[in-house]
């Protein structure tokens, strides 16, 4: 499918309700990669 990214360093928070559709999935090592890079942004 099409690719997307997620950046680390501009975090919005989103109401579940602006949601509309899904538009792709994430797997479970991108999860983890993308929760890394958020700690990193974070300083946690």
């Amino acid at each position: 499918g099409k690719q997307g990214k997620a950046m680390a360093d501009q975090l919005a928070t989103v109401s579940k309700q602006r949601l509309f559709k899904t538009i792709g999935r994430v797997s479970e090592a991108e999860i983890q990669e993308i929760e890394k890079a958020i700690r990193i942004q974070l300083g946690l």
